[in-house]
């Protein structure tokens, strides 16, 4: 059974014969701090027990896995309800069955013993251990008998940081292997020549075939660069969720990667002071099985419920994570949210997983004596598709390749080549010619992959040498040559063809760069940002400020500190250079005391962003309307507009019935329902024209529909409201009908409380008819 010493802090000490009166006293105050556990103490996986911190928030001992009958040596969360949400694990790579038994010995080493077989060991015996702590911070201590720390939890990380954990240089965040891929993730510290930072990882599974050639696992993301730094650096996140990376002698030197906006401590005051008590709101950094580094705050009343609320992600484009598909494609659904994988050319889906069966990367080796084996195998391409690969894996890269499928031809011709991709970078064509596919491959509209695959069916070369009294094969010989020549000729012209278009885009290209960087060479112009510099500059997008219907915008700060929203677009065609250089031009000629004004812009590659000024108190509708906490996105678009003038009412009014308090959507179904004139403006009194009223409605919806393509010019509004023109019945937007289909009638319950709520808190000054505005789940547009 375990023997946990109960803490109490009286004036009486437990007698030992063999111990000092000194002893006795240092044995008290270890015992104040927290509950001890004492040498000889015991877990038994088969009895369910644990050691808990005196806070009753952290629990240590086994807890069970994925795995049937098998469970781990962990930390967790012991007061939260639902599935255990483990802090660290001592095996977690190697689970143990239900006959393991934890032991802290009588030597002070943690010993973990599955069937005679030692699994994990704390390798502190003969170094004076006393006692162990759960301590209140979630942190597993052994004390030796000065009361100081010969090991902590918190020095050997497995997935988690807690607020106060120190990560080091030579320490890192490992995620759980992922079943469906193999491979697996850390958070580690990036070595540089000059500078360091922390990076999110890809590593390949351990079963991975690295063939002779040596291999690097590929970063995908880091941090801020921390350069010529003298002293200790450790990242870290503070008890306000902030995290970054600590430097100097007396670690008072901070760079943030996210920084909570109600955080007043700081990193550098988190990391000179040891965190010992649990803070008023759970945190926790993880690094999950997808390879994101997520932030998690608990919340206790989150829509009635109690759950882990994220509240930062290193990556938001989940496709941007090497080997999130192994070595298969990542492609986005329309939200830009989720993902889905597709395999390779060649291969296909294992059941239940990402993986796919066989192998490309073993795809058109070289023969016994280095020769081509041109006959077994074929080129198959896969568009608008990058791949990312590691310096190791590339053989060569030709800037002289004029056409798209002379890089497929490339990588044919090379028996060592798996796979080649073709693209532009800064108007100049690449072709990289790759021995493995390793980490995944990306949407890419500029970009072209090309993928070695067995030519099946394909007879292997031939070695028998034709007689020349064949008359058959003669003849035969003959037909192909029919067949071969105009093929020949066709493609010849397909080809030159293609070259002229090409030179043509490039050409065209330059030229609209050219005028920009023409145009935009005079005094108080846009600056022309790289995407690096302002990847610096936001943190690498890390403080989100809002999100629109093209694109998000992030908090930034130039080199003299003025600080800037950086908005990236993310609805750009990979080929509109021209529409956006006109915007850069026309909003950046745009001076105004009530505008806000483009300070610089980015157009590289597939990238698309606009830098303005920083608008420190906020958008202007947070001002004309109070926001109550319940919607915090408001339409502002040419059809809403029109909808509040033909009712005269705001869109969204509690002071309505559950049935007609969202406009939108009550006047959609009564004219439908040929009941238009039920949502006509009361104050008219019936004195409209019912064709009128019906015409402004379905001018309205078709210009609140969701996709762009879809809403009217204003030319065609205008022809459509004075009737030149047949107007069809529009569809409910999509964005209208998923509100409708929530549940009306429990929206308007839970808006309501909270309107109620902010009335009554708030403006009591004000009737409620006056505190009414226009909400939405749709996106401004």
């Amino acid at each position: 059974m375990a023997a946990v010493a109960a803490a109490t802090c009286s004036s009486s000490f437990c007698f030992s014969s063999s111990r000092t009166l000194f002893f006795l006293v240092l044995v008290e105050l270890a015992s104040c701090m927290s509950s001890g556990i004492s040498l000889g103490s015991r877990l038994l996986a088969n009895e369910n027990q644990t050691w808990v911190s005196d806070n009753g928030t952290f629990a240590f001992g086994f807890t069970p896995t994925d795995s049937t009958d098998r469970l781990q040596l962990a930390i967790w969360f012991a007061e939260l309800p639902g599935d255990r949400t483990l802090v660290w694990s001592a095996n977690i790579k190697s689970p143990v069955s239900k006959d393991a038994i934890l032991e802290f010995d009588t030597t002070g080493n943690l010993m973990l013993v599955d069937r005679d077989t030692t699994v994990w060991t704390s390798n502190t015996s003969g170094v004076g251990i006393e006692t162990a702590v759960m301590a209140d911070n979630g942190n597993f201590i052994l004390y030796n008998i000065d009361l100081n720390i010969a090991w902590q939890s918190f020095s050997h990380p497995s997935d988690t940081l807690l607020p106060g954990q120190p990560l080091t240089v030579s320490q890192e965040l490992t995620s759980s292997r992922s079943p469906s891929h193999g491979g697996y993730y850390t958070l580690e510290m990036l070595q540089q020549p000059t500078s360091l930072s922390l990076a999110l990882t890809y590593n390949l599974p351990e079963s991975y075939d690295t063939s002779p050639d040596s291999y690097t696992n590929y970063s995908y993301w880091s941090g801020p660069d921390i350069s010529n730094v003298t002293g200790d650096v450790v990242a870290v996140m503070d008890e306000a969720g902030s995290f970054g990376i600590v430097y100097g002698s007396s670690l008072d030197g901070a760079v943030y990667v996210y920084k909570n906006d109600g955080d007043n401590g700081g990193l550098s005051s988190t990391a000179n002071q040891s965190v010992t008590g649990r803070s008023s709101v759970l945190r926790r950094l993880t690094l999950e099985t997808n390879g994101n580094l997520r932030l998690y705050r608990w919340d206790n009343d989150l829509n009635g419920s109690r759950q882990w609320v994220p509240e930062w992600a290193a990556v938001s484009n989940p496709c941007d994570i090497a080997g999130i598909c192994g070595n298969g494609i990542c492609n986005l659904d329309r939200s830009k949210t989720n993902a889905s994988c597709t395999c390779l050319p060649g291969t296909s889906k294992v059941v239940n997983s990402v993986q796919c069966s066989g192998n490309s990367s073993l795809t058109g080796k070289c023969g016994p004596h280095r020769e081509n084996l041109t006959s077994q195998i074929k080129i198959e391409s896969v568009q608008q598709t990058n791949y990312y690969y590691y310096e190791s894996s590339v053989i060569a890269n030709y800037s002289d390749i004029t056409t798209v499928s002379k890089c497929g031809d490339v990588c044919l011709s090379d028996c060592n080549c798996v796979a080649s991709v073709y693209g532009l970078s800064e108007e100049k064509p690449y072709c990289w010619v790759l021995r493995r596919l390793e980490f995944g491959g990306f949407e890419d509209p500029g970009s072209t992959l090309f993928v070695k695959v067995e030519a099946n069916g394909t007879p292997t070369r031939a070695t028998n040498t034709k007689k020349s009294g064949d008359s058959s094969k003669g003849s035969g010989s003959a037909h192909d040559k029919a067949l071969v020549l105009p093929i020949v000729l066709s493609m010849t012209l397909l080809i030159g063809l293609l070259c002229c278009l090409l030179y043509i885009s490039v050409h065209r290209r330059r030229s609209l760069k050219r005028v920009l960087k023409n145009s935009l060479i005079v005094s108080g112009a846009p600056m022309n940002f790289s995407y690096r510099d302002l990847q610096c500059k936001t943190n690498n997008f890390s403080q989100l400020l809002g999100t629109g219907g093209f694109g998000s915008v992030y908090k930034g700060s130039l080199g003299d500190g003025t600080l800037v929203a950086v908005k990236k677009l993310d609805r750009v065609l990979p080929h509109g250079e021209k529409e956006f250089i006109t915007e850069v031009n026309t909003i950046g000629s745009m001076h105004h005391m009530n505008l806000v004004r483009l300070c610089g812009y980015c157009s590289e590659g597939s990238h698309r962003l606009l830098v303005y000024e920083f608008m420190k108190n906020g958008s202007l509708d947070k001002w004309i309307f109070p926001s109550y906490n319940c919607r915090d996105r408001l339409l502002d678009c040419y059809g809403m507009l029109l909808l509040e003038i033909v009712g005269g009412r705001r869109n969204l009014d509690m002071t309505f019935s559950t049935e007609d308090f969202f406009f939108p959507g009550w006047a959609f179904k009564e004219m439908t329902k040929g009941t238009t004139m039920k949502v006509a403006d009361r104050r008219l009194e019936g004195a409209i024209e019912e064709e009128e009223l019906v015409r402004t409605l379905k001018v309205a919806f078709w210009c609140i529909q969701d996709e762009v393509f879809m809403r009217p010019s204003m030319g065609e509004v205008v022809k459509m409201l004075e009737g030149s023109v047949d107007i069809n019945v529009p569809p409910m937007p999509q964005t209208v009908l998923e509100l409708i289909e929530e549940g009306l009638d429990h929206v308007y319950k839970a808006m309501k409380s909270e309107f109620n709520h902010f009335s009554s808190f708030t403006i009591p000054s004000h009737p409620l008819s006056n505190a009414t505005c226009s909400y939405s789940t749709m996106s401004p547009r």
